[in-house]
């Protein structure tokens, strides 16, 4: 079972998203800032983080930089971004910077679910690739 950590300040649509991932299949952690949410990726080490861009303590934006910049082992990490800023730039912007995608608010469950199952798919995919590379090497 995958592993998804939810990271949302408003706590009704947190609970909202992580009970249809659970409903999904997928294990859920819930954080309800980014500093909480970065705190729970480092110990826990989520299969991928969903994560709203404004938030108290620290946004989202700043959760993906510091993830990327500071923690090696865990910078392949996806993360997708939510938000209710929607237009154009901020979306470029937000996969600028490292989001492997940037969902908008409402949210549109069937998509998110199948962002993520694809997401998922593609980091498996390549583990796999990467455990044969070093069977290889050996």
């Amino acid at each position: 079972m995958h592993t998804i950590l939810c990271i949302e300040d408003v706590t009704e649509l947190r609970q909202d998203i992580a009970e249809e991932l659970q409903e999904a299949g997928y294990e859920v952690l819930q954080a309800g800032d980014g500093e909480q949410g970065l705190e729970m990726i480092v110990e826990h080490k989520p299969d991928l983080v969903l994560c709203d861009i404004t938030m108290p303590r620290k946004d989202g934006l700043q959760l993906m930089k510091e993830v990327r910049d500071n923690f090696p082992l865990l910078a392949d990490m996806p993360i997708m971004l939510l938000s209710a800023l929607s237009d154009q730039q901020r979306i470029l912007d937000g996969l600028k910077q490292g989001a492997d995608a940037y969902l908008t608010k409402p949210i549109n469950f069937e998509y998110l679910l199948t962002k993520i199952d694809a997401s998922i798919r593609q980091m498996v995919n390549i583990k796999h690739k990467n455990e044969k590379i070093l069977v290889l090497d050996i």
